[in-house]
């Protein structure tokens, strides 16, 4: 049952507001075929990064949406006067690459070489794919090849090309300089004794970072400032809030933002983009009114056993400048909010079969896609 229709659109008062809900609400399902028969990956969806989709047992799939339609084939026959029969039955155009041993967790375009896709796994290795050769490298794997640190996610930031960061399942952060050998020990620092479900880097300020554990807390570090010897060695922490329940992602936006999913059955906002000086020398530190969220939105996060855990994505470069994020919705549509919370859609259409819990938007472009518990992608353009 939808929580936001058409008639929401309607009464919407705000000129601004209603131009871009409308435009949002008019994003359709890709039309070459409906979503139940885009199986992009054998197994359920974890990470997703568009039109590539990682699944639990280290599958990556990527599905070609610039090919021809049925009705496009049939348009083009009938403007040249052709015989426009066609198989209406169009075969999705998907290519599937085994590149890890267990649950892709984590997808990131490395912003240095737009031809590499990182993916991180649960089989406590990153990889890059290339993909001119659709081939894939080990870039990061413990020394120790028995080690168990299954990771949650990675990210390399747009200032330096050469370091890469990425959190475990056991509360780990990690730093690894992709000039040494990928086996060579990185640095781990536990900022956790829960799992840390994601992380992210300040999009301008890229030493400064966002965890969210299954601690119930959202923290904030400065990676310029470490203290301490060994398992005692951290970042600066500048601040700290904690929720009812464990919270599973945050993301920073391009405006200093923060986006946080929790098991409290929340999506909250955290601004944080002029609560310090990022660029100074000296950490500031956030008190707990800087800390706490500027927007609560309600929203059912319960996902049970057997979908994947919800997370708030943002657009990066939102062509209209106002900040928005999706996130997979247990109604089967995927929601789209602003930076205030004001809803702008709820995508949905036929042939949506299941949950599609991993939501994601197009950098740029106003395109959203989403994954299922089965492997099927939901595209809308």
């Amino acid at each position: 049952e939808r929580t936001f229709s058409a008639q929401d659109v309607k009464d919407t008062s705000d000129k601004e507001l209603r131009e871009v809900r409308q435009r949002m609400s008019n994003l359709q399902l890709w039309e070459g075929a409906e979503p139940n028969r885009i199986k992009i990956t054998p197994e359920r969806i974890y990470s997703l990064a568009l039109v590539f989709a990682g699944d639990k047992l280290g599958n990556l799939g990527l599905f070609d949406a610039s090919q021809t339609t049925p009705d496009q084939v049939k348009q083009e026959a009938d403007d040249a006067d052709e015989d426009g029969d066609v198989d209406d039955e169009l075969e999705p155009a998907i290519t599937t690459f085994k590149i890890h041993t267990r649950t892709i967790s984590a997808f990131q375009f490395n912003p240095h070489d737009s031809n590499a896709l990182l993916t991180a796994s649960y089989d406590s290795s990153i990889r890059k794919l290339d993909l001119a050769k659709g081939q894939a490298i080990e870039i990061y794997a413990p020394s120790d090849r028995s080690a168990d640190h299954p990771i949650s996610g990675v990210e390399i930031s747009r200032t330096n090309p050469h370091l890469l960061h990425f959190t475990t399942l056991n509360g780990a952060f990690g730093l690894h300089d992709l000039r040494t050998p990928a086996h060579e020990t990185a640095e781990l620092m536990y900022l956790s004794d829960k799992k840390i479900g994601g992380f992210s880097l300040h999009p301008a300020h890229p030493h400064i970072l966002a965890t969210a554990s299954l601690d119930r807390t959202l923290r904030i570090w400065d990676l310029r400032h470490l203290t301490g010897k060994g398992d005692a060695r951290l970042p600066h922490q500048l601040g700290e809030h904690e929720s009812k329940l464990s919270v599973s992602h945050a993301a920073f936006n391009s405006a200093g933002q923060v986006a946080t999913a929790s098991y409290d059955d929340t999506v909250k906002i955290h601004d944080l983009s002029s609560s310090a000086p990022w660029a100074s020398n000296k950490p500031p530190t956030l008190s707990d009114e800087e800390m706490a969220p500027t927007t609560t939105i309600p929203h059912n996060n319960q996902t049970g056993r057997w979908v994947t855990i919800l997370r708030a994505q943002w657009q990066l470069q939102p062509p209209d400048g106002i900040q928005k994020f999706v996130i997979g919705n247990m109604n089967r549509f995927v929601d789209v909010y602003t930076s205030r919370g004001q809803q702008v859609a709820q995508l949905g259409g036929g042939g949506i079969t299941a949950v599609p819990a991993v939501a994601q938007f197009h950098g740029c472009r106003e395109w959203v896609a989403a994954g299922t518990a089965s492997g099927k992608l939901c595209l809308w353009m």
